[in-house]
Order: structure tokens, then sequence, then C-alpha cells
């Protein structure tokens, strides 16, 4: 009965043990993610400003603060999850305190009684008298033994004792330090919410200013937006042209291909500047001259829509969704795929086809994947723009100050293509990063790693 006490307690420590394990590892996710969160607070103040220079940019402002109220909300969250782990972790360490004490008041009661019990054998006879009373040698010589591991016995349960008490001393002190973190994270809660009241005073603030010129602003709004609509027409229709471009590769290549297995050579019956009505004729010719079984209707060339190379890079960047590293080290989303309400004007709906991503002005754009560059262009209010090509995916990268790559260059994942553009207008730096898959655009935020 009492080994399977003493079993039952050893279960409940290493139970508690890894249930704490656990625990310290979603206390660490959470620290990173506070950590990150700290981060993009400190990059929405630096931002906000920025734009709260110019008066007549009320609407950033109020877009800057309604994000930065998100991430504050978002912090206080995971400081009250952080604040609940913390509480849980508690429990299980007061849990294993108590078991602790249980186990080191049996361990000593056990040595007490055998203190006793050898106190009490002492009197009545001497461990001498114990010796010399053996019927004979041997068994004297196992009286020997026997005294000699029951003094071990005594000094090993004195050590075990005081393990048992100093990892006691260790449990209580590591309590005591998770109450400290714990009243520290509260006290960061608190200045946090403080925080959080003043933000959205700010927010009515930037509202009052806007609805003083609201109409103004609405226009300029609308006005912007037909702007983005024409970069989005010429976007799209270098997509769909890179993917006419990339289709009549695929289909030459395969007719070349056709024409080398009917034993052609390249460079003595055909080259790269003979047309493909004049390869077709000798693929033709070729077929007719190789034996009479294999004459007949000419078949046409099987139609690719990329060349295997092509196909390739398309795999490995459709392998590597939600893993794709961010265009820019530091940045807060503003503006969220697909069609949506302006978060401040109401009135006006938004049909996004990317992301925006407020950043810092002069940080390097860095290419998401390795790829092609497809094309390099100016958009009309001065900002340059990328296409990359990943086989018949595309990433583009809009709000460029300064292009580092030409077209058709070969570029690698995280390779910097460009710098940040600042509107000297706004003071605003944003980067607007779009995935397209075809001739469709996609949610860059499932491409994207989390962060």
């Amino acid at each position: 009965m009492r080994l399977s006490k003493a079993l039952l307690l050893c279960i409940i420590v290493l139970l508690t043990g890894i249930e704490l394990s656990a625990q310290s590892d979603k206390k660490q996710e959470l620290e990173a993610q506070k950590v990150r969160l700290m981060d993009e607070i400190e990059l929405a103040n630096r931002i906000l400003s920025e734009t709260q220079k110019d008066r007549k940019n009320s609407l950033g402002t109020i877009e800057t603060v309604q994000q930065k109220i998100r991430l504050r909300e978002k912090l206080i969250r995971t400081l009250d999850r952080e604040v609940e782990l913390m509480e849980d972790e508690e429990k299980q360490l007061q849990s294993q305190i108590d078991t602790l004490r249980v186990q080191v008041e049996r361990e000593k009661e056990q040595y007490a009684h055998m203190i006793r019990q050898a106190y009490k054998s002492r009197k009545n006879s001497s461990r001498l008298m114990f010796i010399l009373s053996s019927e004979d040698f041997n068994q004297a010589m196992r009286r020997i033994e026997y005294l000699k591991q029951y003094s071990a016995y005594r000094k090993q349960k004195v050590k075990e004792i005081e393990a048992k008490e100093m990892e006691l001393e260790e449990a209580i002190e590591r309590l005591r330090i998770q109450k400290v973190r714990k009243n520290a994270v509260r006290g960061q809660m608190q200045q946090e919410n403080r925080k959080l009241s003043s933000e959205k005073l700010s927010q009515e603030e930037a509202i009052k200013t806007y609805l003083a010129m609201e109409k103004d602003l609405e226009n300029e709004l609308k006005k912007k937006l037909k702007e983005a609509a024409k970069v989005e027409a010429q976007i799209q229709k270098i997509i769909e042209e890179e993917i006419a471009r990339a289709k009549a590769l695929a289909a030459r290549k395969a007719l070349e291909d056709r024409a080398i297995k009917l034993g052609l050579v390249r460079g003595r019956d055909f080259s790269s500047n003979t047309t493909e009505e004049r390869l077709e004729s000798l693929i033709a010719d070729a077929q007719k001259a190789s034996s009479a079984a294999n004459a007949g209707e000419i078949s046409q060339p099987e139609t690719f829509e990329l060349t295997p190379a092509a196909r390739s890079l398309a795999a490995n960047f459709e392998a590597n969704q939600k893993r794709l590293p961010w265009p820019v080290e530091r940045g807060l989303v503003t503006g969220n795929f697909g069609p949506q309400r302006h978060p401040v004007v109401k009135s006006v709906i938004i049909d996004n086809k990317g992301v925006d991503i407020a950043t810092e002005g002069n940080a390097p754009v860095k290419s998401v994947f390795g790829g092609i560059v497809s094309r390099r262009f100016r958009l009309p209010n001065g900002q340059l723009a990328v296409v990359v090509s990943h086989g018949n995916y595309f990433t583009v990268y809009l709000g460029i100050t300064e292009v580092l790559v030409e077209k058709d260059q070969e570029v690698k994942a995280g390779q910097r293509i460009g710098t940040t553009y600042t509107n000297p207008i706004t003071s605003k730096t944003v980067l607007h990063f779009e995935v397209w898959k075809d001739n469709q655009p996609v949610n860059p935020l499932l491409w994207l790693s989390r962060r």
C-alpha cells in the first residue's frame, strides 16, 4: 500500500512537470507575439507622427490610429491570455509544492522511525554483541554486511530528504518569481488600457478634423481610387501579356522538341529564327520520310501552358504557401485584400487587389520568392513598380522609389529589388503588394508567413 501511494505521488509530480513545460511553451509564444505587437505599435507611432504634420491628411491619421487601436486591443488580449497562463502555472506549481511537502514529511517520518528503531536496538544489545552472538563465522559476516548496508541506507535517506527539501525550495522560489511576473504583466495591461483610452480620444479628434473637410477629402479619395483602377488595369494587362508570352514560349519549345525527336538538327535544319509555319512544314516532311507506316495525318503540336522550368518554379512557389517572407522587414497592413468599405469614408467601396503595407521610408523592398522580372514601370504619380513572375504566379510591388533590377533578370528569394517610396505631400510610406495566379489576384496574406 505504501509503495502504491509513493508511486502515485511520483506520477502526480511527473504529470505536473509535463503540464508546466507545455504552459511554458505557450507562454514563450505569447511573449514573442507581445514583442511583435509592441514593435508594430511603435512603427504605427512613427507613421502617425509623420502623417499628423499635414492637417489635410486626416484620413491617413484616422486610418493609422484605427490600426494602432486594433494592435493595442490585440496586445491587451495577448497580455490577458498571458496572465491566465501564469495563473494556471501558479496552480500547477502550488500543486507540485503541496505534493513535495507531503513527500518530504513522509521521508522525514520514515527516517525518524528508523532512528527510533536503531536507538531501541542499541539499548537492548550492542552491535558487537549482535555480531558475537552469531552461530558461525558466515552468519557473523552477514550481520556485519547488514549493519554496513543499514548505515549506508540511513545516509542515503538523509541525502534523499535534503534533495527533496531543495526541490521544494526551488519550486517555492519559482512560484514567488511567477507571481512577481504576473503582477508586472497585469501592470503592463493596465498601462495599455490607459493608452487605448487615450488613442480612442485621439481618434475622435481626428474624425472631427475629417468631418470639417469631409466633402473635399471624399472627392480626393475617389480621385485616387480612379487612378488606382487605371494602375490595376495596367498590371492586369502586363500579367496577361506575360502569360501569353509564356504560352508562346512553351508552344515553341514543344514544337522544337518534336522536330528534334524526328531527327531534325538545330542549327542545320532549323534555328530560333525559323518561323513556326516553316518548322511545322519541316516536321511534316520528316514524318513522311520516316516510314510509310508512320505516314498519314499530321498531329498538331501539344499545347503547354508553361515550360518545364516554369512549371517547376510555379510548383515550388505553390508549395511555399503561408511560408513566403514579407517584402519589407517592418510593416503594418493598413489595407486588406478584396472589396470593402473605406474604414473612414463609409460611402466609398474599395476593391483592393492586394494588401497595403505601411512601413518606413527608404526601407529595402525584397522579392518574396525566386523568379524572373517580368516588367518594371512608372506610375502616373512618379512611383515605380515591379512585376516578378514565378511560373504562372506573379508578385507585384508598387510604391518603390528606386528599382535595382532589370526586365528579364533572374532574382532570388529575399533579394532586394528596390527601396520604398515616401509620398512628399502626405509623408506616408506604403508598399502595395499583390499575388496573382494566372490572371486572377489572390489574397497575399494567405501566402505570406505569419508574423
